[in-house]
């Protein structure tokens, strides 16, 4: 039995509105695509980090489910940066309908949170 007293839930609509870091993600079709946006986000100072991993999307478009492998970049930044990221993404993004979802980063180690808000620069 532990003796460490239950926590209380914490409120996602709180943690939201709080998180100054992010992850944001976004999915292309090729390796080459993904390296090439995540450098142009890193260089414009949207990120401190993109992290790229192969994955395979199952989706429906056109009004058929459909399947293919793609890119999902999870870029490390700050919430000041969404706007300038989005706006990134709307101008370089090879989708009709590029995807930008953004997750609060609600705890994690202090030096390397210093070190994302550090790098990102949304200018």
């Amino acid at each position: 039995m532990s003796t460490v007293p239950d926590e209380p839930p914490r409120d996602p609509a709180a943690q939201q509105s709080t998180a100054q870091h992010v992850v944001a993600q976004t999915t292309v079709d090729s390796a080459a695509r993904a390296d090439q946006l995540a450098r142009r986000v890193v260089e414009a100072g949207l990120a401190a980090c993109v992290q790229i991993s192969e994955v395979r999307s199952v989706f429906a478009w056109d009004g058929a489910v459909q399947q293919e492998p793609e890119q999902l970049l999870a870029v490390k930044t700050t919430t000041a940066a969404v706007d300038a990221l989005r706006a990134l993404l709307d101008a370089e993004h090879p989708y009709d309908e590029p995807e930008l979802v953004v997750l609060p980063i609600v705890d994690g180690s202090p030096s390397y949170l210093a070190w994302v808000a550090e790098s990102v620069d949304p200018g």
